[in-house]
């Protein structure tokens, strides 16, 4: 029998939640130490990584029928699979070391059918964690955390934090249409020159995370300055075209779409989460 049909849970597990909703759970505090900033290490995801792979070296080397080498990686498995129980003490309880024990001793055996058993079992604890708390975890750890990021408002020269940032952002755009909408030209001028340096601005907050050019590129770009640099000579105009002014601004929010879609829903959670 081939050790090929064995579906390794733990190595592929899909998230499933209810059909109308998802429930996040905050992660445990003492998770905080294997994750920066107080580690660099990410020594909690390592040892998920190194369970991964011991699962494949059990398939692949019952598939080669090379027990010796199985052995070696089952029971790889099982000690860190016992030393990241106690990494995270809340979630003990998810962690069935005798399931360990018992896949070790299923390889000792040499039986193939013993080994897809045992193996299924202990697949299954890692499934329902990573079903409970795996989103949860990626989003409050894998993301930079904006709290410490400030910014100078080049309307008011205050230093802001970024959720005030925004807001002020967002309020000189909305407030600009307000005016264009009620044929308020020197009024949406005025609020809509605020939004324009508010918003060129926001490059230097993505400085102070991506040292790569290429990634601030992607989102504040030339295209990004193009579109701020039409609006502001619309805006600037002895008649504002409120139209133009408004077609042009889809240009220069496809940007902010852009960084809403990768840093907003995490930051979202992480301050739900007092984070």
């Amino acid at each position: 029998m081939r050790f090929k049909a064995l579906i390794f849970l733990a190595a592929a597990v899909s998230l499933s939640f209810g059909a109308d909703r998802i429930i996040l759970k905050n992660p445990p505090r003492s998770l905080d130490k294997f994750y920066p900033p107080k580690s660099e290490k990410y020594e909690f995801l390592s040892n998920m990584h190194k369970m991964s792979t011991a699962f494949t070296g059990i398939r692949v080397n019952v598939n080669d029928g090379n027990w010796e080498k199985a052995l070696f990686w089952a029971k790889k498995l099982r000690d860190t699979y016992v030393k990241t129980r106690d990494m995270v003490p809340e979630w003990k309880d998810y962690f069935k070391v005798n399931l360990a024990e018992n896949l070790v001793k299923a390889v000792e055996s040499k039986d193939v059918d013993k080994t897809i058993e045992a193996s299924q079992k202990l697949g299954k604890t890692c499934s329902k964690c990573h079903q409970e708390n795996e989103l949860a975890v990626k989003l409050t750890y894998r993301f930079p955390s904006f709290e410490k990021i400030s910014l100078e408002d080049p309307i008011e020269f205050t230093e802001l934090d970024t959720g005030k940032y925004m807001e002020k952002l967002t309020n000189s755009m909305k407030i600009m249409k307000v005016y264009l909408l009620q044929e308020e030209a020197q009024k949406a001028q005025e609020e809509g020159l605020n939004f324009v340096e508010r918003a060129r601005q926001l490059r230097t907050m993505c400085s102070k995370c991506h040292t790569s050019k290429v990634s601030e590129e992607a989102i504040f770009g030339k295209s990004y300055e193009e579109a701020l640099a039409y609006l502001e000579n619309l805006l600037s105009a002895e008649k504002p075209d409120g139209k133009k002014i408004i077609e042009n601004l889809k240009k220069v929010t496809v940007s902010c779409t852009k960084c809403h879609n990768v840093h907003l829903v995490p930051a979202v959670v992480r301050e739900t989460f007092g984070r």
